[in-house]
């Protein structure tokens, strides 16, 4: 029984890292808004180079705002409390 308790428990903390990673992304997205309008990145970021290549304003403030929103949008229905309780 030792071992399914482990494998479990280890489980659990994958879907805790996880539930962390995604919390976090969430929230640092949303402070990117801020750097966004701050700098009028939506008339001033320059396309991409090297790793970045072909990546325009337009795709990353499709990320930082309407995709953040969203993911805030779920959150604010009620699955902030699921994913407080793995933090």
């Amino acid at each position: 029984m030792a071992s399914k308790e482990a494998r479990d428990s280890a489980y659990i903390t994958a879907a805790r890292q996880n539930t962390r990673q995604l919390w976090e992304a969430i929230n640092n997205l949303v402070e990117l808004q801020r750097q966004w309008n701050a700098l009028d990145y939506g008339a001033s970021l320059t396309p991409g180079v090297g790793e970045n290549d072909g990546i325009v304003a337009s795709d990353v403030g499709a990320v930082v705002f309407d995709t953040a929103n969203a993911m805030v949008g779920v959150l604010n229905t009620g699955h902030a409390t699921n994913v407080a309780k793995l933090l």
